[in-house]
């Protein structure tokens, strides 16, 4: 497999966690002020996009471990997730109820059993990763065309509002597993397509404009999320950015994106606390007038404090925040290096 071929996933990694952290950051701007603005809209339009096919590379490489040892997919699969949900979970419950601490520890306490009941929204993909996977592993020996219908019908039954329990497990569940078990079933279909478009295809760029085209009108009209259409923008969105994935790993630029996809799963674990004092200090200092560009700013601060801190503390005890100690690691499970949220080419999959 060439660098090339590898690299396009650290470009599709890249993307996809800066659309998701900068989507985050609009919504939490308009929540806190009331306020819309342009970047509103570049959030919905990479709504279709954006998580879809982070949960299709997230199943992309999962054939490699799913038949193997138990235990191993078991460490990797499931209980990273869970490890990693429940220390950032007291970390984000601490922080933002530290009045609290001395007060009244019972609404600290009450808030970690609610987020371990609904996963909170700066960290739900983690468990929902961790579920997706265990599903998939028991359904493993089942015949995987039943399964992805099953889950297209699921997520199509949620587009047209027949399935919004409030609860954020179902309700996502229905939405995104068909993505993540058609990237595990389709695996060698999206890794032929990057191969392939690796090798160079002149209508690639006019692809993508038509592609984008398309999402514009059907985001600004309001059907995109309207059931059918949703799961075919999904499945186009993920083909379009593999596509760009593709072609920056070719030009060899944009070497600040493939650091920042090969780092997308410490900016996942970090992004939201950096990202909420970041709004805060903006919108009350008011140094940035624009709506949108107050937005954008607090994305792009929380991506780069999100880097900064990880280097801050990878040489020290603090490293158990991105790296799990040996003690929360099941017995007879094998070692990796190197570790991925959405998961690696190389197969790197414990945490960085």
């Amino acid at each position: 497999m060439s660098v090339t071929r590898i690299n396009w996933v650290d470009y599709a990694k890249g993307v996809c966690i800066i659309g998701f952290v900068l989507a985050q950051s609009v919504y939490g701007y308009v929540a806190m002020t009331g306020q819309s603005n342009w970047m509103h809209f570049a959030a919905a339009w990479a709504a279709p996009i954006i998580l879809p096919t982070l949960f299709i590379m997230s199943g992309l490489f999962l054939p490699r471990t799913l038949f193997g040892s138990k235990s191993t997919f078991l460490d990797r699969k499931v209980l990273r997730f869970v490890y990693f949900y429940v220390v950032w979970l007291i970390i984000q419950t601490v922080i933002l109820y530290a009045p609290h601490v001395t007060s009244n520890p019972l609404v600290i306490a009450s808030a970690m059993l609610s987020g371990l009941a609904q996963p909170t929204s700066g960290l739900w993909i983690l468990p929902m990763l961790a579920l997706f996977h265990l599903t998939t592993w028991l359904a493993r020996r089942s015949a995987p065309t039943k399964i992805l219908l099953v889950a297209a019908l699921l997520q199509t039954a949620h587009a047209a509002g027949m399935i919004q329990t409030g609860w954020l497990v179902i309700d996502t569940f229905a939405q995104y597993f068909v993505f993540f078990f058609a990237g595990y079933h389709g695996a060698i279909l999206f890794r032929r397509f990057a191969a392939r478009l690796s090798e160079g295809f002149s209508d690639v760029p006019v692809a993508l404009i038509i592609w984008a085209a398309i999402n514009t009108v059907l985001v600004a009209q309001g059907t995109a999320t309207l059931p059918i259409i949703s799961l075919v923008l999904g499945f186009a969105g993920a083909f379009a950015l593999i596509a760009l994935a593709t072609r920056l790993a070719n030009t060899r630029h944009g070497a600040a994106m493939q650091y920042i996809g090969r780092a997308q799963f410490v900016i996942y674990l970090t992004y939201f606390l950096p990202m909420t004092a970041a709004q805060t200090l903006l919108v009350r200092s008011g140094l940035l007038p624009e709506p949108g560009l107050t937005s954008l700013a607090i994305g792009l601060i929380a991506i780069a404090l999100s880097l900064a801190f990880h280097r801050l503390v990878r040489r020290t005890p603090l490293k158990a925040l991105y790296r799990r100690p040996m003690r929360f690691r099941l017995k007879g499970a094998e070692l990796s290096r190197g570790g991925q949220l959405i998961g690696s080419a190389t197969d790197r999959v414990e945490e960085a």
